[in-house]
């Protein structure tokens, strides 16, 4: 027999398969295929979470209306009322008006009944629905600390403004979580808690914003830590008309 003889004598038959996978190899092939479909099915299930949430967060974009200001001028009658619930005499306006600036833009804040004016050359330009300090009492276990989440009234200006800003927890935030504190202090850094834009207050006690907010559904009510949150729509108008050294009053 010769060379092609024996090649011949040892190739398949037509038609017939090169590799036929025995059960063992056909198991494996199984396995893999399903841990396959299960990752593809947890990354579109994570991309929908990640969708949902993005939305569900307001600070998707859209762009504003052309009227958007005028539609949220408020202008029904606003009740200043106490812990109580009893209504507070209202705001002397001569005096309020004697402070305010003779041009430009400047921000009013009533906190009682959480809404942020926008003034632009005397004239308001939007009346914002905000959140304002609870004015609750947290104090540490050990005794040794406490803290008051009230927003300070007084005149302040905007000092710096912050884009896509992070929040860095301070240790109020985990005692009143009740988690442990984190050993690194890159594990305190949080991004998308202060919304889109933040602009840091001066002229009175650090660590005051005004910024955006998760939580939306809570404008109107005092239920901040102090800073002043504000509705994503309503933060892009303060951001584009309110420069660096803007007054802020706040009473």
């Amino acid at each position: 027999m010769d060379i092609l003889d024996a090649a011949t004598e040892r190739s398949p038959e037509p038609g017939t398969p090169l590799f036929e996978p025995d059960k063992k190899n056909r198991k494996v092939l199984w396995i893999f295929s399903a841990a396959s479909f299960a990752l593809f099915c947890g990354f579109v299930a994570l991309l929908l979470l990640a969708a949902l949430f993005f939305f569900s967060t307001g600070y998707g974009y859209r762009a504003m209306s052309p009227t958007y200001v005028q539609d949220h001028l408020i202008t029904e009658p606003l009740v200043r009322t106490d812990d109580k619930g009893d209504p507070l005499p209202p705001p002397d306006e001569k005096a309020l008006a004697k402070l305010a600036p003779k041009g430009g833009v400047y921000i009013v804040i009533d906190r009682m009944t959480n809404r942020l004016h926008l003034y632009e050359n005397g004239q308001k330009i939007l009346t914002a629905v905000v959140s304002a300090g609870a004015g609750s009492i947290l104090e540490d276990p050990s005794g040794k600390r406490k803290w008051i989440f009230d927003t300070p009234t007084g005149r302040f200006y905007v000092k710096a403004k912050r884009e896509h800003p992070t929040w860095t927890a301070p240790d109020w935030d985990y005692i009143e979580s009740g988690e442990p504190m984190p050993r690194n202090y890159a594990d305190r850094v949080q991004e998308g808690m202060l919304g889109e834009y933040a602009l840091d207050l001066g002229g009175g006690p650090s660590g005051y914003m005004i910024h955006g907010t998760l939580y939306t559904r809570l404008l109107g009510k005092s239920v901040s830590h102090g800073c002043i949150r504000v509705g994503r729509d309503d933060l892009r108008i303060i951001w584009k008309k309110a420069p660096v050294g803007t007054p802020v009053f706040m009473y």
